[in-house]
């Protein structure tokens, strides 16, 4: 039974028991011991500790309920491919029943796997310690996905981690141009010389990966000493399965998605401008963080005070960047044949309308579901549906959060969970979920009262 369901069902039970145990005590007892018949307030008091039994059980099983639910996440993370996650297993670290002690277990087996499955990774990193030169491995959009010591030193040490753009200490005109020379290189490896941003020149040896779809740089050096830091997410180099555009009958689990979020001028969709665009794409419950879109925009007015306080965005971080109207071709590319998922995402879609339609270019609807939504449409006796609110009963930690692609990352780690909360209660299509979401009822009229709503959305309406 469904534990919303169940909770409501004991609290009307055990409301209903107490109300007949005072009745029949206050009715029945003088009818056979009239010396015994008690006073009202006696009838009372029983009813009154009653009730006050049934807030200590209703209590006990909501409390039940939620280590429950805790316990599933955690499980559902490791099903996923991921460690049992630290905060679920702090929060059950002191339950000493038997899902503190199934909590712990999971947690082990994943650990135990995470340490069997990382064997390969850890031989590759002594490999690449015993190697003097530096190393770095790109992605084809210039993401690094492994870099070893001596390599940090000459790109510029500490902010060079992995996930990190390449373009940040490397001019891009000269890489670019290495990068093509080791594409029609068949193979081998080529030598070229890149320009760091302060100007200074260095040698290096490219190879481009193929179908990897990356390259490797080999900076030389003269020093013999061994067993420098390795950092690797060679994972980085994937990239979502193609797959055709989403209808309604389309699976969850095979469904493409783009995870937008943006971060604005203020809340005020009709009048306010996007500052920042931020996106990363999944195809059902698999993330992709290396397929991400990450934009400031200039918008063309002041970005007020209380605005810059919540995303940190100010003025002179946007003067210089392009207009909205200049970013919207490579914005609507990254959102084509895929359902666009987001926190209240109808906001951020009615504010990418207005940009689309100021910029005289055609608005097409595209499909979208609200995470908002469909958290609260499966749990509606839950109170916070914030991103914050959702990602701490998930146990997911939360990094980046008031910038739009730290938003945006945040908000696909929840949806990949939700995915599989979906598929238990029966919802496998779009269309379904799409439907399942309305059962949302408040949180659906507040969207709609603030003039968002899909229906709005998907009427393309002006």
């Amino acid at each position: 039974m469904d534990p919303t369901r169940f909770r409501r069902i004991s609290l009307i039970v055990g409301w209903l028991a107490a109300v007949l145990l005072g009745l029949a005590v206050a009715a029945l007892l003088p009818l056979h011991r009239p010396d015994l018949a008690p006073p009202a307030w006696v009838a009372g008091l029983l009813l009154v500790a009653g009730w006050l039994s049934l807030i200590v059980i209703h209590e006990a099983a909501r409390s039940h309920f939620e280590r429950l639910r805790r316990l599933r996440s955690g499980i559902e993370a490791v099903a996923h491919g991921q460690l049992f996650p630290q905060a679920i297993a702090e929060q059950m670290e002191r339950d000493q029943g038997p899902m503190g002690e199934m909590a712990r277990l999971v947690a082990g087996l994943s650990q135990r796997r995470h340490h069997e499955a990382a064997k390969p990774d850890r031989r590759l990193a002594a490999v690449l310690r015993a190697i003097h030169d530096g190393v770095v491995v790109i992605t084809e959009s210039g993401l690094i996905s492994l870099i070893n010591g001596p390599a940090k030193r000459v790109l510029g040490g500490g902010h060079m981690a992995i996930g990190g753009s390449i373009y940040a200490a490397v001019d891009r005109n000269s890489l670019l141009a290495a990068l093509q020379r080791g594409a029609r290189s068949g193979g081998k490896a080529v030598g070229a010389d890149l320009v760091m941003l302060d100007g200074l020149a260095h040698p290096v040896s490219l190879l481009d990966l193929g179908e990897h779809r990356g390259s490797v740089i080999i900076f030389p050096s003269d020093e013999q000493t061994a067993g420098h830091e390795v950092e690797f997410a060679l994972d980085l180099h994937d990239q979502p399965p193609a797959a055709p555009p989403p209808a309604d009958g389309t699976l969850l689990a095979e469904l493409p998605v783009v995870v937008l979020d943006t971060e604005t001028t203020g809340l005020d969709s009709s009048r306010d401008s996007i500052i920042s665009v931020g996106a990363v794409r999944c195809h059902g419950a698999r993330l992709y963080r290396s397929t991400v879109l990450d934009l400031l925009v200039n918008p063309g007015r002041h970005i007020p005070a209380r605005s810059t306080a919540v995303h940190g965005i100010s003025d002179s971080m946007v003067s210089g960047k392009a207009a909205i109207a200049e970013i919207l071709p490579e914005v609507l590319a990254f959102m084509a044949e895929s359902v666009v998922v987001g926190h209240s995402i109808g906001f951020d879609l009615a504010l990418l309308e207005r940009a689309v339609r100021g910029a005289g270019l055609e608005w097409r609807p595209p499909q979208r579901l609200d995470i908002l939504l469909l958290a609260a449409a499966l749990s509606s006796e839950e109170t916070g549906f914030e991103i914050d609110d959702q990602a701490a009963r998930m146990g997911i930690n939360i990094t980046g959060r008031h910038t739009a692609l730290g938003d945006s990352l945040v908000t696909a780690e929840i949806w990949v969970r939700l995915v599989p909360q979906l598929e238990r209660r029966g919802i496998r299509t779009l269309g379904e979920a799409r439907a399942f979401s309305r059962k949302a009822a408040g949180q659906w009229s507040r969207q709609k009262d603030m003039g968002w709503d899909e229906d709005t959305q998907l009427r393309g309406k002006p």
